[in-house]
């Protein structure tokens, strides 16, 4: 009873004891500050060299891009002076105008029409106007006049009036060359640039001829050439003009691009390209670099939007000198950051010697608050984080990724002396999407394939989901489209696939759809349909419906990837030679668990119970005037802690049957780490009846167990926190 009768001010610690723990904990605090102080600059060098180098492949991309489109344009100025200058010693007749015309136009190759424009009565008394122009369909050119559709001098006009018709002929009949603002032209029946020069009498003469020469390119030349360069999984481009108007946009279609035409880019949007500071990505809200470089003398701009992280996989790999940053590296910051702090502040309370009940009331509250910072902060950049890269996988996120993958594909089954792969564009879009367990997926949506017709092997078009346990294929489409067969089909599938919930409820899925064609064996290679989406940037969710709705998951991405499969076995068809290595596309949804029911349904309820549980804690006590308020007996408390321990139990089996898995996810440590408590608090309890009880337990009437309850039960959730999400 001496035990309970100390004052409230004394220690528990003795001098020596104070002693010897006040110098181990400095020694201990030296050695995780400088493990600290280490992990901290190798963290802020990874951040540097993580952001030189994102930086630097930004500016190259833009730069590149530039010159790239810079050099297709040239080309393309090349067919319109070098038919100037053709038609400069031909004499103004119709029919060796469209001789020359012709013999100039299938020299170049790149453009939707080349023609030349004449002012009025050049041709002839009987002749207005004249303005033949060859215009690419499909594979052939078709000779057609632009005076049939719309008088381009401006006097009178065929059809709807559209000024910036007339506006193009009068700006180049001044005698000035160049590119001009998107219009929508009458005679093709789309938004086209146009390129004009005007004709010259005598091929170096400044003297002109009554006439202009003119180039057309449409909206989807800029994203062919566009998607020909890798902007990153969430980059984009865009293209503007000196007036900000913006040509081409890599988060828009076509369609899009078109009825914004009149819509100028803000200057201070565009501002924010020509600082070279990081900017925010629009489509992710992520940090991003802005860049803008001038094409040529066009006074169109290249704009480009690049994550500043590294997400994709092969992007400086391999590169020793130039470190980056991992998630890892920062949960391991966060660890050594809250261990220092608490070791820090144990150091200084014992040296200061507050070592009273007050004291170590606050101690224990301060160590409880670090930790729950801690574990929070774990929690936000584990929820934040960039999306891991999967393993042995392509992602196809632009053009450029796709035929360079073609082009390494064809040459390595040449090296081979292997059959020759037919690349097949295919593409998907998800309708629905149900979870019908932990395993099995329902999907429904339409598949379409695009032939061309003129192909000498007969292939018979369709595809296979290898890894469905049902499916159900309708044919719902075909048709011919610019000299191409498209054959789609609607599906319903139920798909067998394993997911990870380690990481529940901070886990990423990734649901994929496997896709063979259906005649496999000989070497037919499907591709994404890249004319069928206006991007297959992952964060725009191509081939997902708009309105998609899954229930407690959010859509994060949605790509195309190829993966290398291997099997030890030809189907029994011996002509199937590519067993060994077979490229297969997939289409991935990933998604992100919505953390709020978890947290209602389970963490909510778990906090709940060690809240009670402490408050069972709490009650125990051998004082007659505490008993007399909290009643305390052991049967009772037992009986209690059974109680608690039945609830958890009935939610633990509850989550195990939700999630079917044959791991201990992360939100499991929770109950793992509350049964392990609830049978310390039983055992306390049990040896805290004893008469007399244990010296650590009869100091200040079961002090010791209420002051680290909080504490031990943090650290044990921190540390498994910070080595689980590392």
């Amino acid at each position: 009873m001496s035990e309970l009768k100390q004052s409230p001010h004394a220690s528990p610690f003795s001098r020596d004891t104070g002693a010897w723990l006040r110098n181990l904990l400095g020694v201990g605090t030296l050695i995780v500050f400088c493990f600290f102080i280490w992990s901290s600059f190798d963290l802020m060098h990874k951040s540097r060299n993580t952001l030189y180098l994102s930086e630097q492949q930004a500016i190259l991309t833009t730069e590149k891009m530039a010159h790239s489109i810079h050099d297709h344009l040239k080309e393309l100025i090349l067919a319109a002076d070098e038919l100037a200058e053709n038609l400069a010693g031909t004499p103004l007749d119709q029919e060796a105008v469209e001789f020359t015309l012709k013999k100039s136009a299938l020299n170049h190759a790149g453009y939707y029409a080349l023609g030349v424009a004449f002012d009025l009565y050049q041709i002839s008394p009987q002749l207005r106007l004249f303005a033949p122009f060859l215009r690419k369909n499909a594979t052939t050119y078709q000779l057609d006049r632009l005076d049939q559709h719309y008088d381009y001098t401006g006097n009178a006009v065929y059809g709807d009036r559209n000024s910036n018709a007339r506006n193009w002929y009068q700006h180049a009949s001044t005698g000035r060359s160049g590119w001009l603002e998107p219009y929508y032209d009458l005679a093709y029946q789309q938004v086209t640039i146009k390129y004009v020069t005007p004709l010259r009498a005598h091929a170096q003469s400044e003297d002109l001829k009554k006439g202009v020469v003119f180039l057309d390119i449409g909206i989807e030349w800029f994203r062919h050439h566009i998607e020909n360069h890798d902007v990153g999984d969430n980059g984009y481009a865009i293209i503007v003009n000196n007036n900000g108007q913006i040509i081409y946009h890599g988060l828009k279609g076509p369609k899009k691009i078109i009825s914004e035409l009149h819509q100028s880019i803000s200057p201070s949007y565009l501002a924010d390209f020509s600082t070279g500071s990081p900017g925010i990505n629009e489509l992710t809200g992520r940090s991003a670099w802005l860049h803008k470089f001038p094409i040529g003398e066009t006074g169109w701009y290249v704009l480009t939007v690049m994550n500043t992280e590294l997400s994709k996989k092969n992007l400086f790999h391999n590169q020793p000198d130039h470190p980056v940053i991992h998630k890892s590296d920062i949960h391991y910051w966060i660890l050594t950051t809250v261990i220092l702090l608490l070791m820090i502040y144990s150091w200084l309370a014992l040296i200061k010697h507050q070592h009273s009940i007050t004291h170590l009331l606050r101690h224990a509250f301060i160590f409880s608050l670090l930790l729950t910072l801690g574990i929070i902060t774990i929690w936000i950049n584990e929820y934040f984080a960039a999306s891991p890269v999967q393993n042995n996988s392509l992602t196809l996120s632009n053009r450029a990724i796709v035929e360079q993958f073609q082009d390494d594909y064809t040459i390595s089954t040449l090296n081979e002396s292997k059959h020759p792969p037919f690349y097949v564009p295919t593409g998907l879009f998800i309708q629905s999407i149900e979870f019908l367990n932990a395993s099995n997926t329902a999907v429904s949506g339409y598949v379409w394939q695009r032939y061309p017709k003129s192909y000498e092997e007969s292939i018979e078009p369709g595809v296979i989901f290898p890894e469905a346990i049902q499916t159900a294929l309708t044919e719902a489409y075909a048709h011919e489209e610019n000299n191409e067969i498209v054959k789609g089909w609607y599906f319903e599938v139920t798909l067998r696939e394993t997911f990870d919930y380690r990481g529940y409820p901070f886990d990423r899925q990734f649901l994929w759809i496997r896709l063979w064609h259906k005649e496999f064996t000989k070497n037919i290679i499907l591709v994404p349909d890249f004319k069928a989406f206006d991007s297959l940037n992952p964060s725009t969710l191509p081939g997902v419906e708009k309105d998609f709705v899954l229930s407690e998951w959010n859509l994060s991405r949605a790509y195309f990837d190829i993966r290398i499969n291997k099997y030890n076995s030809n189907f029994g068809n011996t002509r199937f030679t590519s067993h060994d290595k077979m490229p297969e596309l997939y289409f991935n949804i990933e998604i992100s668990r919505n953390i709020l029911n978890p947290f209602i349904a389970h963490l909510f309820p778990l906090a709940v119970v060690l809240l009670m549980l402490y408050g069972i804690v709490l009650t125990i006590s051998k004082q007659e005037t505490n008993l007399t308020i909290t009643g305390f007996n052991v049967s009772a408390v037992i009986a209690a802690c059974s109680a608690l321990f039945f609830i958890l139990l009935i939610m633990h089996v509850q989550l195990r049957d939700e999630l079917a898995v044959n791991t201990i996810v992360y939100l499991e440590y929770f109950y793992l780490i509350s049964y392990v408590t609830i049978l310390m608090v039983t055992v306390n309890t049990v040896l805290f009846s004893y008469d007399p009880p244990l010296p650590i337990l009869a100091f200040k009437d079961n002090f010791i167990p209420k002051l680290i309850y909080w504490p031990v039960l943090l650290l044990w959730i921190f540390l498994i926190t910070a080595i689980l999400f590392s």
